[in-house]
């Protein structure tokens, strides 16, 4: 899991540096929500140190919801920057779609989460482009992400789930849209794996957890993703039963801003877990064992 240190001043300049790589890439940022949270973050950067409690109260949500909302796009700034522009088209198409959408994510409906899909696309793009651990994302994906692992390709379809009850109809949709592409590929080492954003089941609005130091929430939040898997995965595998052999397994992300009390800050937080498929080969578990260590290192 991730747990950042960087100073409030250090978070806003990365976050500035992504928004300028963004504009070099033709994407339209103004007016938008990322250029509110770089508004938000340019003043609180500073002004949270003699803020009053009145102030601190004013501000919290929406200084909350900037802090969330940015690390995905450093995540993708910091993984492409040095790709060229002509082979990043499927990468800033995401991101162009991704800038709209409500400013605050407690705000977010069903009909408003178009958005925020696109950019967890692009995130387990980021997350997984490691080419110093022989892992990379495939830019021109046949599906909403692709990945190579020293060269066999696991396609990806991503689905962020706001209630437990919508669990069941994403992984089928998931799936399904993996299995058309799968069995387009008959005789290929191809393999296939659902990837689910379950932050707003864990935190639907822009709530703060709290624990009283670093390595309580690192346990914490450790405890959190075996949670959800062990309460919640017979639900995707009951899908897996009648889908394609080569649809491998479930990655599981959740974010959310939480509070260490030894610094008495608000930090974003986020955690990765891959769920391998039942009875899975054991080829395809060392598969997921790879994806799991490259998405859990900073």
């Amino acid at each position: 899991m991730t747990i950042p240190t960087e100073t409030y001043e250090a978070i806003f300049d990365q976050y500035s540096c992504a928004m300028r790589w963004m504009a070099g890439l033709g994407i339209k940022l103004n007016p938008g929500r990322t250029s509110h949270y770089q508004k938000i973050l340019g003043h609180w950067k500073d002004a949270y140190k003699a803020a009053t409690p009145h102030e601190l109260q004013q501000i919290f949500p929406d200084f909350v919801s900037s802090m969330f909302e940015v690390f995905d796009f450093m995540s993708i700034y910091k993984a492409f920057e040095v790709i060229p522009a002509h082979q990043l088209t499927s990468i800033i198409g995401k991101l162009q779609k991704g800038v709209n959408g409500p400013i605050n994510v407690a705000d977010e409906t069903p009909e408003s989460t178009a958005a925020r899909i696109f950019i967890f696309e692009a995130v387990v793009a980021a997350k997984a482009h490691r080419p110093d651990r022989g892992i990379e994302a495939i830019l021109a994906a046949r599906s909403d992400t692709g990945i190579s692992l020293n060269g066999q390709k696991l396609w990806v379809e991503c689905k962020r789930v706001t209630t437990v009850n919508a669990i069941e109809s994403n992984a089928r949709k998931a799936s399904s849209q993996l299995e058309t592409i799968l069995e387009s590929e008959v005789g290929s080492d191809d393999r296939g794996i659902v990837a689910l954003d379950v932050s707003k089941i864990l935190n639907p609005g822009d709530k703060i957890f709290v624990a009283s130091n670093d390595n309580e929430l690192s346990e914490s939040i450790v405890r959190m993703m075996r949670q959800f898997i062990e309460d919640h995965s017979p639900i995707w595998q009951r899908v897996y039963e009648r889908r394609h052999e080569k649809i491998i397994g479930t990655i599981i992300k959740f974010s959310f801003m939480a509070t260490s009390e030894a610094r008495n800050l608000p930090v974003h937080t986020s955690h990765w877990g891959v769920n391998p498929r039942l009875d899975v080969a054991t080829s395809d578990k060392q598969i997921q064992r790879q994806l799991a260590a490259t998405l859990a290192a900073t």
